[in-house]
């Protein structure tokens, strides 16, 4: 079930933004400026900073700074919050010992913070009574920071701490920040810290500020745990890295297969960060396919085009109000050993125990949005269809997964408390606070008990991502040194649609611009 998108069809991306961009923006859009990456950590937390959740440019430019020539470097930041997942199945050392089993080159550093777990095995000697990190190389896991005393890894100054600190005493070119531990979803946020409260939290806001004090740009952001495959926490992390990697659905407990891409990362510290995600996205699917581990997905999301997913998004949103407002899209989805401890505390779920100790959830407001754009019959449905297929840059799942396409959007159908959570957070990163004050009519939904039935578009008309992207083949015919495409242009001022015929489009470094 995989999707191979912009890694194999790159001028498939020309015909999407292209595509879009017509849709959502007036007719005079002109080339934007590229964006500008933090150079340089910051001394304070300046909150004013990030409340804005984009750039001004429709499509981001890549900021990751790959040379190519044999003198690259990459820093991978490891957050371990080992929790329950460590302290009861010994899951953060098993993860530990694959990265061990990697022949991790000289121009790659792993560094690993622990923490967050009443008991770390005694396989790798990690301390349990206070907070560590570590260098993984040459097959060991040698300790360089014992100085730390136990700290919160719920704190965004803890993670804050934790990258400055890697960028300091290990600089490199390339970046890779990687959480480990439970996911609580865009709301709740991630990790729990046995040390601390069930309810204590790193909040998308809070990783936000911490990553902005940072002053680190990152090639890749992933998140080895559950349900954080979202718009809003993409959004949230827009103006810091290229690339994310993450699941939309719960992960079986060992979550991510680390020595296959740590080898390939060593073998070639050039290797592009698409085909890397994909070596992580797939290690991970065919990991749990043959340890038979639970349903799974994982997803490669491209930062370039969430602004342009996010229009479209909130477009479609605004446009079909009544059909969203009218019955319940959230999606079922069965939980596993990663569940976040919190969901259980605010009281979200119906559980059944089964003698393997998951769970089947009444609700948990995850919205597929490929799902719904493809079930809800407007015009706005086809934009946000095409920038969903931007932005997901590689999926794949079990077999099993087949209704999730890779990332979601939150709609709290028919819960107050949720909504008040909801409500700081969002806003809190950035995202606009008249759709965040909008999405409060969820709350008193008619359809809130009114779930809609998927099944016969997994069954009858989805037939995965490849098939999706081969339907546009037919619109894209070389043009000179371009292309040419039929499509219609969409006047959001008078909300009418004329008809252009074929035009001549070209490629300006990620974006698009009409030239005949």
């Amino acid at each position: 079930m995989e999707k191979f998108g912009k890694i194999l069809r790159n001028s498939l991306i020309v015909l999407g933004v292209l595509f879009v961009v017509l849709l959502l923006l007036p007719e005079d859009e002109t080339e934007a400026p590229a964006a500008q990456a933090p150079t340089a950590p910051a001394q304070t937390l300046a909150v004013e900073e990030t409340k804005s959740a984009f750039t001004e440019e429709m499509v981001k430019e890549k900021q990751a700074d790959i040379k190519g020539d044999g003198s690259d470097t990459v820093t991978v930041l490891v957050y371990m919050n080992g929790s329950d997942l460590e302290s009861e199945d010994g899951a953060a050392t098993q993860d530990l010992s694959e990265m061990l089993a990697a022949r991790i080159g000289s121009r790659v550093n792993v560094l690993v913070e622990t923490a967050g777990t009443r008991s770390w095995s005694k396989k790798l000697g990690i301390a349990s009574d206070h907070t560590q990190r570590y260098r993984v190389e040459a097959g060991k896991l040698n300790l360089v920071d014992d100085s730390l005393g136990q700290l919160d890894c719920t704190e965004p100054e803890t993670l804050a701490d934790f990258i400055t600190w890697g960028a300091e005493n290990y600089p490199a070119n390339r970046y890779m920040l990687i959480f480990w531990d439970h996911g609580a979803g865009p709301v709740y946020g991630f990790g729990y810290d046995e040390n601390q409260s069930e309810k204590s939290v790193l909040t998308i806001d809070e990783i936000q500020s911490a990553v902005h004090r940072s002053g680190v740009y990152f090639d890749i952001i992933g998140m080895d745990c559950c349900i954080m495959s979202s718009l809003e926490l993409c959004c949230a992390m827009y103006n810091y890295c290229d690339y994310m990697i993450l699941s939309e659905d719960f992960e079986p407990g060992y979550g991510w297969s680390y020595t296959g891409w740590l080898n390939a990362l060593s073998e070639n510290p050039a290797i592009s960060s698409e085909a890397l995600g994909k070596i992580i996205v797939d290690d991970m699917i065919a990991y749990n396919e043959a340890n038979e581990e639970g349903s799974s997905t994982l997803a490669l999301i491209d930062e370039s085009y969430m602004k342009v997913l996010y229009t479209a998004w909130v477009d479609f949103a605004y446009a079909n109000e009544s059909e969203l407002l009218g019955e319940n899209y959230s999606m079922h989805v069965k939980g596993g050993r990663r569940a976040h401890p919190i969901l259980r505390e605010k009281g979200l779920f119906d559980f059944l125990f089964d003698e393997d100790g998951e769970y089947s959830m009444s609700d948990y407001y995850i919205t597929d949005i490929m799902a719904v754009a493809q079930n809800i019959d407007s015009k706005e449905a086809e934009a946000l269809s095409s920038a969903v297929n931007l932005a997901v840059s590689y999926f794949n799942c079990t077999d099993d997964e087949v209704g999730m396409t890779g990332l979601s959007v939150t709609l709290p159908y028919g819960d107050s408390e949720f909504y008040g959570y909801l409500q700081p957070v969002f806003t809190g990163v950035g995202i606009d606070e008249d759709y965040v004050n909008w999405l409060e009519k969820f709350v008193d939904a008619e359809g809130t008990g009114d779930y809609y039935d998927y099944e016969s578009w997994y069954e009858d008309d989805w037939d995965g991502w490849d098939d999706y992207e081969d339907d546009w083949e037919y619109l894209l015919n070389p043009y000179g040194k371009g292309f040419a495409v039929y499509a219609y242009v969409w006047n959001k001022d008078d909300d009418s649609c004329s008809e252009y015929g074929t035009i001549g489009i070209h490629a300006f470094g990620g974006g698009i611009k009409r030239f005949a």
